[in-house]
């Protein structure tokens, strides 16, 4: 009986078709006499012998409710038994299908999933979805006004994970959500009619593939070019954000947010292309988490040259007044209008300076203070690639740089982590040496006078011609009350763009530059309220031109302070 039990257990994992199979061809055997079943020597070595147990002349085993009921509700039963019969067990005889030397191992056809390595069995398993949906909480595939923005932008999606943690899957997705999105993936090169041939020798040839369609996108100005590979080590990324810097992408990588992402068992089991656990762990194990060298908030290429054009039509607004040209000059060494305007540059951007962008953190891959608790923050992970409304309220110039301030709103100041008083060194305080070159572009001729607004609108409307992205930048009235001169302070008052730097002047140097205005502002609140104040011998002065006001608190630092200020869509990510 212990061995009806086991085969009956055997019995419930054969598949549907099979059972029926099985129970149709033993149902014509039940003629069999029971007598010729006393052999027990060759009754318990193979199914296709069995007709039924006797027990004459010695108690029954007792068999579970269990197995009765399983017997009972995949096998016939003879109607007729007798009472003195009713507490046996009578099973069906299997049909002798198959020849009595043939193991039992051809009945189970179907398809069983092998054993388990022993490590899974230390815990319990992972739960498997049916689907894996509810990893896919990115904005990048929820949010519409995300969408709508890299819809309208150009944005690079770097998948980044171990095969098997769902990476393809996210970038199945993206495709589906970005429709013309080209996907860039070294398996496509192993597609061969319509059937993937991996060949390990050919690895290098792929990779060479992948990268030239990614290449060629770039060039084509496709809105979402997908890079799916698993980029393991960070080094491994580093050609596609060269393509993403070079053609003014927003580059933003992504990691699936699976629960296995870093279990080699689960991943050797999920993984598609039949990876062992033990190549799946040494991947595990040399994997680099994402370490940026800052996050922030990224305009795209044709909002970023539009507030730099706006930003130099509000230079030259300062320069037609006398004083601002005089001090400026004094500090510079410079002594026309053209060299001042073109004394401000981009060159010294480590990210090609094409692309405006915010600091929230700089990181510098993880060794800044601070940097990795930044970096694993679960507010943050769930804000990368999410678009926010920035709202320009200022311009800042002085000797060292032409910046434009923010005003952050409460959910920008949760991934604010800047020092918003930090002291600068005493380096960022001298003005900077006088040279004269060429400003925001190439050509000089490119840079409109005082008087050419009509040839900086022109210039303009040539950037949205040509540049395959639509402007989202637009100008509201500002909130002109009591704090106009102070409008920001404390906590992300430090918010800037910088949109260009005085000769060997770092992007930096516009933080610093915009914490000393900040203290201006409020000293001079302070001066206000009191009557016998030490502060007396602040510097103020105030000018009015076309569309705001001017103000200088000395020591070469001037705020403009518009009537109008700009809201513009960015994306918040990272460079990398």
């Amino acid at each position: 009986m212990e061995w009806l039990w086991r085969c009956s257990c055997w019995r419930s994992d054969v598949k549907d078709d099979e059972e029926e199979e099985i129970c149709s061809t033993t149902a014509s055997d039940t003629s069999l006499d029971v007598n010729s079943q006393q052999n027990s020597e060759t009754m318990g070595q193979t199914a296709s012998r069995i007709s039924n147990f006797f027990t004459a002349n010695r108690s029954p085993t007792p068999v579970s409710s269990d197995v009765n009921e399983h017997i009972d509700s995949t096998q016939q039963r003879s109607s007729s038994s007798s009472s003195s019969s009713s507490s046996l067990l009578i099973p069906v005889d299997s049909s002798p299908k198959y020849p009595l030397a043939t193991p039992r191992s051809p009945l189970r056809r179907g398809f069983r999933r092998p054993s388990p390595p022993e490590t899974s069995l230390k815990r319990p398993p992972s739960k498997r979805l049916k689907g894996d949906f509810q990893y896919l909480d990115f904005p990048v595939l929820n949010d519409d006004e995300t969408i709508t923005f890299i819809q309208n932008s150009k944005v690079m999606l770097i998948m980044k994970g171990i095969p098997g943690s769902g990476k393809t899957f996210l970038a199945k997705k993206l495709s589906e959500v970005y429709e013309g999105a080209v996907v860039c993936s070294a398996d496509s090169f192993f597609i061969h009619n319509g059937e993937y041939e991996f060949d390990r020798d050919q690895l290098k040839d792929a990779h060479e593939f992948c990268q030239q369609r990614a290449s060629h996108a770039a060039q084509e100005n496709s809105h979402v070019i997908i890079i799916d590979n698993t980029n393991v080590r960070n080094w491994e990324m580093k050609f596609y954000l060269d393509i993403a810097k070079r053609h003014r992408y927003i580059p933003l990588v992504l990691e699936p947010q699976t629960p296995w992402a870093m279990d080699p068992c689960e991943l050797a089991l999920r993984n598609s292309h039949g990876i062992s656990e033990k190549i799946i762990a040494q991947k595990v194990h040399t994997y680099q988490p994402v370490q940026p060298i800052y996050y922030g908030w990224f305009l795209n290429e044709v909002d970023s040259q539009k507030i730099c054009l706006i930003g130099q039509q509000w230079l030259q607004q300062a320069l037609s007044v006398d004083d601002f040209l005089q001090d400026f000059s004094e500090n510079t060494q410079l002594l026309s209008v053209e060299e001042i305007i073109n004394f401000f540059s981009r060159d010294s951007f480590v990210d090609g300076g094409d692309i405006l962008h915010s600091t929230a953190k700089f990181t510098a891959r993880g060794k800044a203070q601070g940097a990795m608790e930044y970096i694993s923050s679960s507010v943050v992970k769930g804000a990368m690639g999410q678009c926010f409304q920035l709202h320009i309220i200022g311009f800042v110039i002085t000797p060292r740089t032409l910046g434009a301030r923010l005003k952050l709103t409460e959910d920008q100041l949760e991934l604010w982590a800047n020092n918003d008083n930090e002291d600068p060194p005493a380096y960022i305080l001298e003005p900077a040496a006088p040279r004269k070159h060429v400003g925001m572009s190439d050509n000089p001729d490119s840079h409109p006078s005082m008087d050419q607004n009509d040839a900086t609108t022109e210039l303009l409307g040539n950037i949205l011609k040509d540049v395959d992205c639509r402007p989202t930048c637009e100008e509201v009235d500002a909130d002109l009350k009591d704090d106009r001169f102070h409008p920001v302070s404390g906590r992300g008052s430090r918010a800037h763009f910088t949109l260009a730097c005085g000769p060997g002047i770092k992007p930096v140097n516009t933080g610093f530059d915009l914490i000393n205005v900040v203290r201006c502002e409020q000293r001079t609140l302070i001066k206000e309220t009191l009557i016998d104040s030490q502060l007396s011998d602040q510097k103020v002065e105030t000018y009015t031109i076309p569309g705001g006001v001017l103000r200088t608190y000395g020591e070469g630092t001037w705020v403009i302070y518009p009537d109008k200020e700009i809201i513009v869509k960015s994306m918040f990510s990272a460079f990398y």
